[in-house]
């Protein structure tokens, strides 16, 4: 099983003990966007020279015997319309072909700061602007699982490569489902935190009263690091929120008696809705129940 199939937390672990270097991780990634991204069309650029000295400075870290961060050495993928220092940004348009950021997005920095290394920036509609990432300048990005088939939108080149493989991270932002929904297309894990949970600075803006940024991974664990090391407020967001972060890590095994969960019958039944799509739900939410939670 390759590196990159493990979870970004595992990872961590496992440079910061000497298990694999930082190194081997990013080289691995890049073959990988080389290898699979002609047809898959999920990056837009790959960061190849950077990553390259971001690994080696964590691997130094490590072979000094300091800590390296949370997120120590592991490769991420950065949706195209987060500002990244010294590499491209399009939001997947030609208007903005060329521009290079002075300064990394908050969010990005955020990561990078813990030790993540930025390797490739990922293809979406232009702007942010549809649902599943056929309306790129750039073209299309396949779904990984059967190509010819949408990955969702907008952040599709995001949910498109954890979903394939090529890292265990990547940001996107979601403004109306726009990680929600090609997580669920791609199968793997997105949240879009509360508005002004993380900072938008850096994100160039669709709807800023709507837009957040978020994390797709292959593992919830990975999901809860994330927003905990890119939560909080950021005096260059005035709109970013101020109230205790919480530990998002050991909310994961706090259960679920007495949530509240709503199902919206009006909408589930009155819209067309598939009823293969309505039985799935039903069944989840069933579940859901037996484990304590109160559905209305």
């Amino acid at each position: 099983m390759s590196n990159l199939h493990r979870p970004a937390h595992q990872l961590a672990a496992a440079v910061a003990t000497g298990e694999v270097t930082s190194r081997t991780l990013v080289d691995e990634c890049i073959a990988t966007i080389e290898r699979e991204n002609p047809e898959l069309n999920a990056a837009l650029a790959v960061c190849t020279d950077q990553a390259r000295a971001a690994a080696d400075r964590i691997d130094h870290l490590v072979r000094d015997g300091h800590s390296a961060g949370p997120l120590a050495g592991v490769p991420i993928l950065i949706k195209d319309n987060l500002n990244t220092a010294g590499v491209a940004t399009t939001a997947g348009s030609k208007i903005l072909e060329g521009y290079i950021s002075p300064l990394d997005a908050t969010s990005v920095k955020r990561l990078v700061d813990a030790g993540a290394v930025v390797v490739a920036k990922t293809n979406l509609d232009e702007f942010a602007m549809g649902s599943s990432t056929e309306n790129s300048a750039y073209g299309p990005t396949q779904n990984p699982w059967k190509h010819g088939h949408m990955p969702g939108g907008s952040s599709g080149g995001s949910a498109a490569a954890v979903a394939a493989g090529w890292a265990p991270l990547a940001l996107g932002s979601d403004t109306g489902g726009s990680i929600r929904q090609p997580a669920s297309l791609c199968g793997v894990y997105g949240l879009k935190p509360t508005w002004g949970r993380v900072s938008r600075f850096g994100l160039i803006a669709f709807a800023s009263s709507l837009d957040q940024v978020g994390p797709f991974a292959r593992s919830v664990k990975d999901l809860a690091l994330s927003l905990q090391l890119m939560a909080g407020p950021d005096p260059s967001d005035a709109t970013s929120r101020h109230e205790p972060i919480p530990d998002y890590n050991a909310a994961l095994t706090r259960g679920i008696a007495g949530l509240r969960i709503g199902r919206c019958r009006a909408w589930m039944e009155g819209n067309g809705v598939d009823s293969a799509v309505t039985s799935v739900i039903d069944d989840r939410l069933q579940a859901l129940s037996n484990l304590g939670a109160e559905i209305v």
